[in-house]
Parts: C-alpha cells; structure tokens; sequence
C-alpha cells in the first residue's frame, strides 16, 4: 500500500538513527532503527502509507481504536473524532480529515517546551536552570527565582500567594497555570531577538525547529481566556499532520534526517516524570482545574509540558515510556520511544484507567516492525 511520488529525497530519510529506549528501571538499550521521516509540506502522498500487517501491528488495531474513541467521547467534544496512526514514522491508519487544522489549546505546550531544547542546542540558552528573569525582567520575588525548568514542569509558583496559599518558592508546587505560558513565550521570543511574542512569533517556531522538520501550513493563534480576559501565550492552530512530525521528532530522540535539533537529554526528560517531591494543587485560579485525584496523583504525572506514563499509574498495565500532550477539544499527540508509535487526535478522550489506547495498541502490536529494523 506504498504511496506514489515519494522524492528521492523523502525515500533517503529512511536513513538509521541512533536513539535509546528505556529497557527497564536500571538500564537502556540502544539500537539502531530506520524512520520514515516526509519531505517538507502537508501533502499526504509525502506519507509513506503502510498496512498495520507490514509494520508489525494486528489489522484489527484499526477497528479496537475507532469502537473505544466511539464509546469514549471526549467531554469538550468540538466535532466527531479524527485520529492518525504511525509506527517508526509509517502512516497506518488516517480517520476523518489529515489536514483540518485546529486551535489545539494546551497542546501546544509539548511544542513550547521543545522549543526550549531547540533553543539549548542553539546556544540561546546556556542551561535549563538559567532563569527567566534574565528576559523577564519584571519579575519579582520568589518569582523571579524561576528557572526554564520551572516553568516547563508547571512549578514556578506564578500563581502564588492567593486565597490561603503561601508564597511558593519555584520547584515546591504543582500547578497548571495559564502564567506559564505567558512568561514562557515572551522569554523565547526575547530569546530569538523579538521584542513579545507578538512579534512575529512564528519566526521564533521556524527558526527554532518547525522549518527544520517541514512543518508548512500551521499558524498562531492569539486568544483570552474567558474569565480573566488575559491572553495564555501563543497557541497553534495544526493539523494531524503536523501533529506526526512531532511525534516523530521526539521518537527520533530530537533528531531529524540526522540532524540533532534537540538534545536526545531534553527528549527523554520531557516525556519522564519531573515532579518528584512536589506538592500538586490540581485546581489552581489560572485555568489550572485539572481533573485528577490527588489520592491518586499524590504527584503529577508530568515530564517537561507533557504528560507522562513514568510510575505506571496514569495508564496502569500499560508500557511506562508512554507520553502525551493534550488540549482542550480532546486534541492528543501520544508516542512511545519503546515500540515506535505515534498517535494523534482531536475530539479524542483518555483518562486515566487500565483499558485505553495505550493498551489497545500495545495487545495489538504482533511483531517487530521490519521496515524500521537498520541492518
């Protein structure tokens, strides 16, 4: 089921590339795999369109993910569900349109914190612990404490004091808070020479990593929140294409077509848990309600601005490399560095439990995929 008119250029980026996947709590295992990486734009004959059968998932994946999404809507639900299924960068399955795009709210903040390695491999930023005060500099007090690494695991304390809440020192608490954002964007704008993020941001992304990775077609999108009326920083408005590269960005451990954009270091932080020994407070006054138990969750599941599978208890069963981001509208981008998927979605839901689309495709992976395999 091989597309047509693949470039020349598309074929060779098939090329090995050297990544490391956790093979357990005390060791890794570094292999050699081949990605299918598209030539640059959004046409979807740039995908290389592959059966579930040749790349070693069970056919009957396709029909188990569409009879959970039917039986599982998203609570935001915009419209009906469209999802994208990979495998070491092979396009599987597309359900409904590959190219709407969408304002993919919250998600965007894996792209944000990506942009913050890129940025680190470019030499902008000397470290994740430099702080943001260093381009935000109205920031005062235990705020202005506040590190890149801070801001990217939702712990700079922005939020506080409020109501009975104390003053917290960045790195103390928890909490998903639109300030994050804010703060974060117009650092990297600042950063890439502009004066605000709304200054051109989109230069910032395509300088950062989306040129590199052939992202065409996408925008930012400027939007207020409802109850504050203050902006949340720069959103995005993509597609489920779009939304493939990423995942295949960060299989491929920051590297693309053998170019290193963000340290294989800042991937594997972002998509493993960064919250030890933080206290959580899972209904913060900025957009910050997030609908876990704290019984549960007594710390986040969350790596660098992603959600993350590290302690087995978001998806309890499933493989711990999981990791995600997600917005509003049920929009999704889920990968796996241990088996090479990718999946992505809008108006798709996937709380926390035992039966999920981490587990459906995991029953269903029958066998190595051999177009991936470098030999």
């Amino acid at each position: 089921m091989r597309q047509a008119g693949k470039t020349i250029g598309g074929i060779l980026t098939g090329l090995a590339v050297l990544w490391t996947s956790a093979a357990g709590a005390a060791s890794t295992a570094t292999q050699s795999v081949r990605f299918y990486f598209p030539p640059p734009g959004q046409a979807i004959e740039n995908q290389d369109r592959r059966r579930p059968d040749e790349v070693g998932l069970n056919p009957a994946v396709i029909d188990q993910l569409r009879a959970f999404i039917g039986e599982h809507p998203d609570r935001g639900r915009r419209s009906a569900p469209r999802w994208a299924l990979w495998r070491h960068g092979h396009l599987v399955h597309v359900e409904g349109d590959f190219h709407q795009r969408v304002d993919v709210a919250s998600l965007r903040k894996t792209w944000h914190a990506l942009t913050v390695g890129a940025a680190i491999r470019q030499g902008k930023i000397p470290s994740l612990d430099q702080k943001i005060s260093a381009f935000e500099t109205d920031l005062t007090g235990n705020d202005a404490d506040a590190t890149w690494r801070h801001v990217i695991t939702q712990s700079a304390g922005f939020d506080y004091p409020y109501d009975d809440h104390p003053d917290f020192k960045p790195g103390e608490m928890w909490t998903y808070s639109d300030h994050n954002p804010v703060r974060l964007c117009r650092a990297l704008a600042r950063v890439y020479g502009k004066k605000d993020y709304h200054d051109s941001y989109a230069e910032v992304l395509k300088q950062a990593y989306f040129d590199a990775i052939g992202m065409d077609g996408w925008s930012v999108v400027f939007t207020k929140d409802g109850k504050t009326g203050k902006e949340d920083g720069v959103r995005l408005s993509i597609s489920l294409e779009h939304m493939g590269r990423l995942g295949l960005l960060v299989l491929a451990r920051g590297t693309w077509e053998g170019r290193e954009l963000i340290p294989q270091w800042f991937v594997e932080a972002l998509e493993t848990k960064q919250t030890r020994g933080m206290k959580v407070n899972y209904n913060g006054p900025y957009d910050g309600i997030i609908g876990l138990d704290p019984r549960q969750f007594p710390e986040c599941p969350y790596g660098f601005m992603t959600w993350v599978n590290t302690d087995g208890d978001h998806f309890p069963g499933a493989d711990k490399a999981w990791a995600w981001g997600s917005g509003a509208g049920g929009t999704k981008i889920m990968w796996n560095r241990n088996n090479g998927i990718v999946f992505a979605g809008v108006s798709i839901a996937a709380e926390p439990g035992t039966q999920s689309i981490p587990h459906i495709i995991e029953r269903n992976i029958a066998g190595p995929n051999r177009l991936a395999v470098g030999r």
